[in-house]
């Protein structure tokens, strides 16, 4: 049965980057090789254990503040548990496993290349993409696809962002805003963000995983194993 993830927006104001040496870095005229490439997932709490051990990931026992680490998860108090793999494109969650995983949940996945200033945000639901919103940044600040039934909060953040944009310059500017709009959409409905704090963060703490075996939809879940780890 399909879960039904809260999908309204759970974040108004969001608090100073936990890293704004590198966004700043990212926004000046000079290219510098600096920035974020990484990859995180979302899925609602109560189907969070499944998930995880349906990829053969398993805790290592460490714990971070921050999502450094190559695999990590954290539970956030907004009903999500997200799944940060600290490069970009995951090898064991790509389309064929996201299309297959959310038969039984809905997954969010994003994909952030501050190299090229490219960043994805995309909803999986029942097999297919619900919505998916793209930017690519390589050829300056200016694109935008966006396909499917996308979220109410994504008017409202694309308008605010390309007015940000205008008034910084347009195409001319140093700064591209549009990056930001797929990833402003996933953290209005999840609470998480790449490059900020999140005090919806449960203890503030990042769990490291280990992946142990092969991601199989065969798999059978062990009742209680990452419920006893998380708290929940």
């Amino acid at each position: 049965m399909q879960a039904t993830a809260r999908m309204a927006s759970v974040v108004s104001s969001t608090p100073p980057a936990r890293r704004r040496l590198i966004r700043v870095v990212r926004l000046t005229s000079t290219p510098l090789a600096m920035g974020f490439s990484i990859t995180w997932f979302a899925v609602p709490e109560a189907h969070s254990d499944s998930f995880l051990q349906r990829l053969g990931l398993v805790p290592t026992g460490e714990t971070d503040e921050c999502p450094d680490s190559l695999i990590s998860s954290a539970r956030l108090d907004t009903g999500w548990r997200v799944l940060s793999y600290n490069k970009y494109e995951c090898p064991f969650l790509g389309e064929k496993e996201l299309s297959s995983l959310s038969h039984h949940h809905d997954v969010i996945a994003c994909t952030v290349e501050e190299h090229c200033m490219d960043s994805t945000a995309t909803l999986w639901r029942v097999g297919l993409r619900h919505w998916f919103i793209h930017h690519d940044g390589s050829g300056g600040a200016k694109g935008l696809d966006a396909t499917g039934t996308l979220p109410a909060c994504f008017d409202s953040i694309r308008s605010d962002l390309e007015r940000k944009q205008t008034e910084a310059g347009g195409t001319k500017a140093n700064v591209d805003y549009l990056f930001d709009i797929p990833l402003a959409v996933a953290q209005s409905i999840v609470g998480f963000k790449h490059d900020e704090d999140s005090p919806h963060v449960i203890d503030g703490t990042f769990h490291v995983l280990t992946q142990t075996s092969t991601a199989t939809e065969q798999s059978q879940p062990k009742r209680g194993f990452f419920s006893r780890l998380f708290g929940s």
